[in-house]
């Protein structure tokens, strides 16, 4: 439990703010907490979408088989386009998250 000496104070760990300060006072009395996302996590991204996208061409060569090229073309084309717009926007809230870091420092 982290204790703060200028307040008097116990503390839990998940009040406290990421740098590990005391909310009332600054005092540093914890340690900071590690908000990285864990590699296990995007390995498991990764398979998803591997498997989505895998899936995906299964059934457009279903469609295709089945008499209904057009509408196979139009949904590859409607995935493409939804696939790249949200690459875009995480992209970009990646860029302004690194610039609001910067101009923070």
């Amino acid at each position: 439990m982290p204790w703060c000496d200028d307040c008097a104070k116990f503390w839990n760990p998940n009040s406290l703010p990421p740098d590990g300060t005391c909310p009332i006072c600054g005092q540093l009395i914890g340690d900071p907490v590690d908000t990285s996302v864990p590699w296990h996590f995007w390995l498991l991204l990764v398979a998803t979408v591997v498997y989505l996208g895998w899936r995906l061409a299964q059934g457009l060569g279903w469609l295709v088989s089945e008499g209904y090229p057009l509408l196979a073309v139009g949904v590859g084309t409607a995935t493409v386009i939804l696939a790249g717009s949200g690459v875009v926007w995480l992209w970009r809230g990646r860029n302004r998250r690194a610039e609001h870091r910067g101009a923070a420092e």
